[in-house]
């Protein structure tokens, strides 16, 4: 391994001089299976995703890429393009590994970070796993960083990573922070729901943070195993530098394009689980009759349609949903997909900058929905509700809307909730599902001794 990385740094290095640019480049190669495949204590950067039959395990950055406004999916695909085709690759893992991870914020603000991870580890439940180790050569200083000390560190962060997380012990946690508060939060609901009636958009999605103080910070690690556990059908994920991380447990996907088809999820209507059979099965019926939940998620399904149908040719829409049952919640969902038109044009970064937000995030329609929600909301949503992700060098990849989340900062881990607001909406019934929502992370994070309430 570290020959064969330290080779292809060099002639990085060589073509960085000769071409007057950086130059990427990665080392790929099949390694034993890391189990279980966790983030050991917190590196320069973290990304961690387990969810549709793949874990991926990110640490360090060899290439940075930063992008604001309403173009920033562009920016980063056309850069990591560029970045693709001066990038030189050896080894004999899998060319189609992802490459790239991160995040891009809600809104058009700054806060979109995608990077190119020093170490990635990529696996499926069955098979061997690929390592990728990954280096930035300067024209004038040839690589930032010693390959042989890259391949070093990637073998000591493996074998941390590969010891099994002590169980969270109980702790008691305290809020520090509710925005909006109860009272505010109904009003708002009751005021969407007069414009809704008024006819300025059908549907908009408001969002609640809940600030938690904790005794001490919680080990992420042990965090993520927790939610790998105990929220089976999401995507878990993890993104951040040093003490500041932002994780969650997703049951939402955004789009995912793998082998010339384009995947997405229209997902919308909560209502929670029941506590013995029979009402449980009561709720799912409530669900699925429910009108106002038919009405909230069709919005998102026909948005969906319309955004594949411009970019894909055969779009697939089920008639009726499905019901997604997750531990505590469950929702009325319906994947939708098509093949791309020109997949050689199009790619996961394209498509996720044409979704985003989707009516499930944001409302509809969009300019108007999110025009008053600049207005009305009292916080920026940073990550929250935005596409965290990943994609390998063909622009292939996957994305998942960051919800049941948390950001974490030390002590403090400030949760993040939504709802959408349709015709009909009740405000004491939202504030309800919020805290329905709050629930996955601070189950987690308290080790299930309650929602604080």
């Amino acid at each position: 391994m570290h020959a064969g990385f330290e080779e292809v740094c060099a002639k990085a290095a060589a073509e960085a001089r000769n071409a007057g640019r950086p130059v990427l480049a990665l080392w790929r190669e099949e390694i034993e299976r890391v189990e279980p495949l966790l983030p050991p204590s917190p590196s320069r950067s973290t990304f961690f995703w387990a969810g549709s039959g793949l874990t991926l395990l990110g640490l360090d950055r060899a290439a940075t890429f930063v992008a604001e406004g309403s173009n920033r999916f562009n920016d980063v695909r056309r850069a990591w393009e560029r970045t693709v085709q001066d990038m030189l690759t050896a080894g004999p893992g899998d060319r189609d590994t992802p490459a790239l991870v991160g995040a891009f914020s809600f809104g058009d603000g700054p806060g979109s970070l995608m990077w190119v991870p020093r170490v990635l580890v990529a696996q499926r439940p069955e098979g061997a796993a690929t390592l990728c180790l990954a280096a930035r050569a300067d024209p004038v200083h040839g690589v930032e960083d010693d390959a042989a000390r890259t391949a070093w560190r990637a073998a000591g962060w493996l074998a941390a990573g590969a010891v099994s997380p002590c169980p969270p012990l109980p702790v008691t946690g305290h809020v520090a922070e509710e925005l909006p508060s109860p009272r505010e939060w109904k009003e708002l609901v009751a005021r969407a729901v007069a414009l809704i009636g008024e006819g300025r958009f059908s549907k908009v999605v408001l969002a609640r943070r809940l600030r938690v103080r904790l005794p001490y910070p919680p080990d992420l690690g042990g965090l993520l195993h927790t939610l790998i556990g105990a929220q089976p059908g999401t995507t878990v994920f993890a993104a951040g530098t040093g003490t500041r991380t932002f994780a969650g447990a997703t049951p939402e996907r955004l789009v995912a394009v793998r082998g010339g088809r384009a995947e997405t999820m229209s997902l919308a209507a909560t209502l929670p689980r029941g506590g013995t059979g029979g009402a449980d099965a009561r709720l799912r019926d409530e669900l699925i009759g429910d009108g106002k939940s038919r009405r909230e998620q069709a919005i998102v399904t026909e948005a969906l349609r319309g955004a594949l149908e411009q970019v894909c040719h055969e779009v697939d829409v089920p008639g009726t949903p499905e019901v997604l049952d997750l531990p505590n919640v469950r929702h009325l969902c319906s994947r939708v997909s098509g093949r791309l038109a020109d997949p050689e044009t199009t790619g996961v970064l394209d498509l996720a900058g044409l979704l985003h937000p989707t009516p499930a995030v944001g409302g509809h329609p969009r300019p108007e929905a999110l025009g008053w929600l600049r207005e009305a909301e009292a916080f920026d949503r940073g990550w929250y509700a935005g596409p965290i992700g990943w994609v390998n060098a063909r622009q292939e990849g996957d994305f998942a809307v960051a919800l049941r989340s948390a950001l974490l900062d030390g002590d403090s881990a400030t949760l993040f909730a939504g709802c959408g607001i349709v015709a009909g909406s009740d405000p004491e019934r939202e504030l309800a599902e919020t805290w329905l929502k709050f629930r996955p992370m601070l189950s987690a994070l308290l080790n299930d001794q309650g929602d604080l309430r």
